[in-house]
């Protein structure tokens, strides 16, 4: 059972639900950090006294690497985050985002969330912290947590933002959120009741743990979101693509789902700003939601990327215990499930192929009345394919077939096949028109006819037979003359002494300095505008940095 060491707690009490708790997945591990807590006194197995509200302060790892049932053999292990020496630990935050890095990393990396006021006399609350350092790294090799400055990039710690990660480039992201009393120190004076929303997308290098803010006025027209959801889909594009959906604007209204906002990831490299465009949804569109979680799964050939919508909540009284699903290219919503245990508040990882493993969440009821949540070790899991929840997990589940609800809506078979396309501005966006050169004649057009090459030799014969026939009478006519005047000769003179004397110079080309060389004395090399050398640009030119 999930238990806050923190709290030494007997082993008469247990956990009744964990909601607000960044998790992620890496290498074989699922981590869950931080977040609310309920807890309730049992007796057996029977609920007796009321539900304590309490924090999470710990760090809790659950083994990927083999199969479980969490009803009865789960392996939980709960971890003290504490830095060198004990000199930085996290504070325990909810709604913030936990990303696993690169494959090669030992580092998860915390970013965002809030402090809850809801029991500021529980153990393990802590006052919020400053917003200097909104990023953590804990090393599950060495145990060591580090913290960093972003503060030029990311001034205020965010909560309730969309994140995603593309853990093959070492990226992070969180798009929008809000600030509030528990965000920091310095917002403490926003009270119980105000807050400010943010827009901009945070975009953290895990490798160089740096940050870049990027305009989102092209997301959702601008209006800053919060409760939303993001995923990134591999293999689209050049460096992949994030989709963002659903989410809340500042005044509370609920965004729809009829259509979606696409993220170039390739366009970071390109252009400091990204580049967005939005995408209509058809199919079975959902009702406006927020708090939900996703996860992506891809045909087995690539011709289609499904993003799992699971949960929620609504307008009023609306909570959800629904799975749909947005196939990409066709951009088609598919309904799969329809439950009667709402959830939200929750995190959900694809683990093992095909597995959807759902983190924490809350249902219907107020956190300290209701019954106690039937998941009681904090997980459950969804099979993609099958689309059924069980509570066991299994290592070596097969790989993902598309469910034939999908394959109703978009063709194809569970390895694949969809032939549909992306709509025409997407597809523009990853495969730019390129125009091709205009080709040059063809040869054939400039070919001769046989009669043509025949004239054209027998010409080229008749000139030089004219030509010789016109030197051989010059030269009749020269020799002639000579023969003529070869009588009336003149007398030669005495021969002189032609050998130089020491008065006599030799002498080159000179000019007014004398002896010049080419790009000496008053000759310059010039190129283009008489003699100044010129290039194409006068000024060097220092082309742009790639981010």
């Amino acid at each position: 059972m999930i238990i806050n060491v923190s709290l030494t707690l007997s082993s008469s009490n247990s956990v009744n639900e964990l909601t607000g708790s960044p998790a992620t997945v890496k290498n074989n591990k699922l981590y869950i950090d931080g977040g609310t807590q309920t807890f309730v006194s049992l007796k057996g197995s029977n609920q007796t006294g009321n539900i304590t509200v309490g924090y999470n302060s710990v760090l809790i790892q659950v083994d990927l690497s083999k199969s479980w049932d969490w009803k009865t053999n789960i392996s939980e292990t709960y971890i003290n985050k504490t830095g060198i020496a004990n000199v930085i630990s996290t504070p325990a935050l909810s709604r913030g985002a936990l990303y696993g890095g690169m494959d090669n990393d030992t580092n998860i990396y915390l970013y965002g969330g809030t402090t809850s006021y809801i029991n500021t006399s529980d153990p393990a609350w802590q006052p919020p912290t400053s917003s200097r350092y909104s990023l953590f790294s804990y090393d599950t090799a060495s145990g060591n947590v580090a913290q960093f400055n972003i503060s030029g990039e990311s001034p205020y710690r965010p909560s309730s933002g969309a994140y995603a990660t593309a853990p093959d480039q070492g990226l992070a992201f969180y798009l929008g959120g809000e600030v509030n009393s528990g965000s920091s120190i310095e917002t403490q004076i926003l009270g119980d009741t105000n807050k400010f929303f943010l827009d901009g997308m945070i975009v953290i290098d895990t490798n160089t743990r740096t940050a870049s803010n990027l305009s989102t006025t092209k997301v959702a027209d601008g209006v800053p979101r919060t409760y939303a959801s993001m995923q990134y889909i591999p293999g689209v594009g050049e460096n992949g693509i994030l989709v963002h959906l659903g989410g809340s604007d500042m005044n509370g209204n609920l965004l729809p789902l009829d259509s979606v906002d696409i993220f170039n990831i390739n366009s970071l490299y390109n252009d400091t700003a990204g580049t967005w465009v939005s995408q209509a949804t058809t199919g079975d569109i959902p009702i406006s939601r927020v708090s939900g979680c996703v996860v992506m799964a891809s045909a087995q050939d690539n011709s289609s990327h499904n993003i799992y919508m699971y949960g929620g909540r609504g307008s009023g009284n609306q909570y959800f215990d629904q799975v749909y699903v947005l196939s990409i290219p066709s951009f088609t919503w598919t309904k799969l499930y329809q439950g009667t245990s709402p959830r939200f508040a929750h995190t959900c990882h694809l683990v093992a192929n095909r597995q959807m493993l759902t983190v924490g969440g809350i249902g219907n009821n107020p956190l300290t009345s209701g019954p106690c949540d039937y998941q009681t070790k904090g997980v459950n899991i969804f099979d993609l394919s099958t689309l059924q929840f069980r509570s066991v997990y299994n290592v070596n589940a097969p790989p993902y077939v598309v469910p034939a609800p999908i394959i109703a809506k978009i063709g194809g078979s569970g390895t694949g096949g969809s032939n549909i396309t992306y709509p025409i501005a997407i597809n523009e966006l990853f495969n730019p028109t390129v125009t091709p050169p205009t080709p040059p004649p063809s040869p054939s057009s400039s070919k001769l006819s046989g009669g043509a090459i025949a004239g054209a030799v027998i010409g080229s014969i008749l000139g030089v037979i004219l030509l010789c026939a016109a030197l051989w009478f010059f030269c009749f006519r020269r020799r002639r003359h000579y023969r003529d005047t070869e009588a009336e000769a003149v007398p030669v003179p005495p021969e002189k002494d032609f050998r130089p004397s020491s008065e006599t110079k030799n002498f080159e080309l000179v000019g007014q300095h004398g002896g010049t060389e080419l790009g000496r004395g008053h000759i310059r090399r010039a190129e283009m505008e008489g003699n100044r050398a010129v290039e194409m640009w006068q000024q060097p030119v220092e082309l742009p940095l790639q981010k």
